[in-house]
């Protein structure tokens, strides 16, 4: 298991403690790069059918040879650029849950990123789901986190053990509300004046001078 304790972002407080620290599913990774060898087998097919039942690839001075193997080339140059976008968006997709808030880093194409939190007591609920064969087998899911405005609703798409991480994040915004929670203000009517007190200590009354 990763130390969390080593792991540093900009802003972080001196008290502030990294609880969880989530990625999507290594399943979601999978799919991508099965899609990358699917393609990079058509092209071998392909090749493979033309140089045997063709007589296009036999004069390498050709024209068609040329554009054959020029299309081919750009092909496979674009399922290789696929990978490394799949796993890059992989692993600069980041969640990081604190013991103060909730911080998605979401990385869209390779030169855009984009980095929202949301502090713990401003979460109103937390749900999670699982949907289809593969979630359900493999136990991974979407995550949603409401507040009070639904344009700041945080989806956590394709973590692993969705139901745990959404009980963990309720539990943490029970703890910081019950932490940060601020005394009830009382009200006391005295000959037609309200003072207003927060647990204020008794006083002692003053004893009268001796004679």
């Amino acid at each position: 298991m990763k130390d969390l304790s080593k792991i540093h972002f900009a802003g972080k407080d001196p008290n502030e403690e990294i609880v969880m620290l989530l990625r999507r599913h290594k399943v979601a990774l999978g799919k991508q790069l099965i899609e990358f060898f699917i393609g990079a087998c058509l092209i071998v097919i392909v090749f493979i059918v033309l140089s045997t039942y063709t007589t296009w690839l036999d004069e390498s001075t050709s024209l068609v040879y040329g554009i054959i193997y020029l299309g081919g080339s750009l092909t496979f140059l674009y399922l290789l650029l696929f990978a490394y976008h799949a796993w890059v968006d992989y692993y600069l997709d980041v969640w990081i849950i604190t013991s103060e808030r909730v911080i998605a880093m979401d990385q869209q194409g390779l030169f855009h990123r984009v980095t929202s939190e949301l502090r713990l007591d401003r979460i109103q609920d937390v749900s999670s789901e699982s949907r289809g064969l593969l979630p359900t087998i493999f136990k991974y899911g979407m995550i949603r986190i409401r507040t009070a405005s639904e344009e700041d609703s945080f989806f956590f798409n394709e973590v692993a053990d969705p139901d745990i991480v959404a009980r963990q994040i309720l539990e943490l915004h029970e703890s910081y509300v019950a932490k940060n929670q601020q005394p009830p203000i009382q009200q006391v009517s005295h000959q037609g004046t309200t003072v207003t007190s927060q647990h204020m200590p008794p006083t002692t009354p003053k004893q009268p001078p001796q004679q």
